[in-house]
This record gives structure tokens, sequence and C-alpha cells, in this order.
């Protein structure tokens, strides 16, 4: 359980006002401030929303009251639980740092597969981020663009010689299985793999084309 002080010190880590959290975890300002203040506990769901909010920008809660930011450069997300806190931290350090994404999707139905009900949500939390700058890639006459912020472009299966990646900001997501139950994926922090990853997005950029959409 969440106490009152670790709250008011995991905001302290990141600098963050009440209204920066309610942003983050979808929880009301008013109800961030009575846990705070120690009005009343919150209850599991709205604990589990503060706890991925704060994940997501690498600060954990530990045993006896404790908190604390890591710098590990590598995240795993695994199933469904996982492909969720996978999302809402794309979206959190996309939010605070560069607004770029570049997604190699090939296929995006996965998303829809995995979390169906929560694919609008992120979508419109990401379009909401200010001058963001987001393409993706997927195989030529797939009409399924879950993704509304992104621009999407088709390419020719004969083109692609990569797997799935998502680069976002600072960090890249490898997708390893896209099976429900069983996805997998690894993010890693590192400016040097981003710029090597959207020199190849870019190349196969150039060679795609814009989708021709069914009415």
């Amino acid at each position: 359980m969440i106490t009152a002080s670790q709250l008011r010190a995991a905001r302290g880590l990141l600098d963050w006002s009440r209204s920066d959290l309610s942003k983050a975890s979808k929880v009301s300002q008013e109800t961030i401030k009575n846990i705070e203040h120690g009005i009343f506990r919150p209850q599991e769901t709205t604990e589990d929303a503060i706890i991925r909010a704060f994940a997501a920008q690498d600060v954990d809660f530990t045993d006896n009251e404790g908190v604390r930011k890591h710098k590990d450069p590598v995240k795993t997300f695994s199933g469904q639980n996982g492909y969720r806190e996978m999302l809402d931290h794309i979206y959190n350090t996309v939010r605070n740092k560069t607004p770029i994404t570049r997604h190699l999707a090939l296929a995006d139905t996965y998303a829809l597969n995995i979390v169906p009900d929560y694919v609008a949500t992120f979508s419109n939390r990401m379009a909401s981020i200010p001058h963001l700058d987001s393409k993706c890639l997927v195989w030529e006459d797939d009409q399924n663009f879950p993704f509304s912020y992104c621009e999407y472009r088709w390419l020719k299966k004969a083109t692609v010689w990569a797997k799935p990646f998502y680069v976002y900001s600072d960090s890249v997501i490898f997708i390893a299985n896209m099976h429900v139950e069983t996805f997998l994926a690894v993010s890693i922090t590192s400016d040097l793999l981003v710029n090597d990853m959207i020199e190849q997005f870019d190349a196969l950029w150039k060679m795609a084309r814009a989708p021709i959409k069914k009415n």
C-alpha cells in the first residue's frame, strides 16, 4: 500500500505537481491530495494507476515506505499488462522529452488484439502532445491504422529485413513476441541506438508510399 509520505516523496523525485501526476495516472488531483493528507487509502485500481505512472518514469516504491529512481537503461514488458505499461511508458517519455516516434510496425493489428480497450485512449493522449512528430510503417495494402496520431506509409514486403521496433525520444523498443498471452518487448535507452534505428527507419520511409485508404 502506498503511503502519504511515499507519494509526496515520489512526486518530489520527479519535481511533479499534483496536476502532473493526475495527467500521467488519470487519477484526480483531489484524490491525490486526499491520499497525501491521509484522508483515505487508495483503492487497488487507483494505486495501480499511480504506480504505473511513476514506473514509466523509472520511479519505484520500495519496502519500509521507501522511494527510489533507478537508472537501468533496459526495461522489459510482458503479457497484456506489460503491453499497457509499455504504452504508458512511451507516452510519459515522449511527453517529457523529445516529442518524436518512429514505428516499424509491419502490421499494427497486434495492439488491437492485446489491449483493444486502451488503443483509443493511448492515441488520444499521444495526439495531445504538442509538436509530436510521429511516423509508422506497415505492410503494403494493410488497412489497419489504429494510432491516429501517426502518419502511416506502406512498405513492400520485399524491402523489409528488420523486425518491428519503436523509437521514442531517447529509447528504442524491440518487439520479440506479438501474441496476446505471450507478448514480450524490451526497451533500451540509448542515444546511439536511437540514431542508428532512425537512420534505418528513414531509409525505409523513403522507399514507402502513402496508403490508399478504403472508403
